[in-house]
C-alpha cells in the first residue's frame, strides 16, 4: 500500500511474515542441505524456487512498488545458515557496494525457509539507518543499540531492506 511504501522509506525495511508456502520452504531446506555452500546460486534455476520465492506475489509486489516495473532479478543467492549455538556476533555494517544516500536503487531480500526465533540468531537491523552516512569502519564497533530489530520470524517469511541499512549477526543460543 502507499502507507507501507512510506513506512519503508522511513524505516528502511518491510517484513512479510509466512508468505512462502511450506512446500517451497521444505524444498528449499532440502536443496541447501544438498548444496552446503555459501552461494548456492543454482537454486535460481529451479522453477519451484523462482515461482515460490522470487515471484512470490506479496514480495514481488512490494519490490515492484519500491523499485518500479523494470527491476532486475538477483544473480547471486547467499546461504547464511550456521550451526547453533554461536557466540560470535558480527559488527554493524552495510554490505559491500552500499552507497551513501537516500536513493532507492537496490534492495536486500532475506528469506527464512524455516522458523527462525531470536534464539537462532537472526539478522538484526537498525531501522532508519539507511538515512545515516557512515563508513563501515565507523559502524562496526557499536554493540547493542536500543532500537535494533531482531528479524525473528516464522518459516516462509521475507524481509525486504534498503540495501544500505545497517545490519549484523547476533548471538544464537539455541542448538541446531
Amino acid at each position: 500500500t502507499d502507507r507501507e511504501v512510506i513506512e519503508f522509506c522511513q524505516k528502511g525495511f518491510l517484513i512479510l511474515e509466512g508468505v512462502v508456502p511450506d512446500k517451497v520452504n521444505r524444498r528449499t531446506l532440502t536443496f541447501v542441505d544438498e548444496h552446503p555452500v555459501l552461494e548456492p546460486t543454482e537454486i535460481l534455476e529451479e522453477d519451484w524456487f523462482v515461482e515460490g520465492v522470487i515471484q512470490n506475489p506479496q514480495a514481488a509486489g512490494a519490490v515492484r512498488s519500491l523499485l518500479g516495473a523494470n527491476f532486475k532479478l538477483p544473480m547471486v543467492m547467499s546461504n547464511h545458515r550456521v550451526e547453533c549455538p554461536r557466540t560470535l556476533t558480527g559488527g554493524w555494517h552495510r554490505d559491500g557496494g552500499a552507497i551513501d544516500g537516500t536513493r532507492l536503487d537496490f534492495l536486500q531480500v532475506f528469506y527464512y525457509p524455516q522458523d527462525t526465533p531470536v534464539e537462532w540468531g537472526p539478522t538484526e537491523i537498525l531501522p532508519s539507518s539507511h538515512l545515516l552516512r557512515a563508513k563501515r569502519r565507523f559502524m562496526s564497533h557499536y554493540g547493542s543499540i536500543r532500537k535494533g530489530v531482531k528479524t525473528a520470524a516464522p518459516a516462509g517469511s521475507i524481509f525486504i531492506t534498503h540495501y544500505s541499512i545497517w545490519h549484523r549477526a547476533i548471538t544464537a543460543t539455541a542448538s541446531g
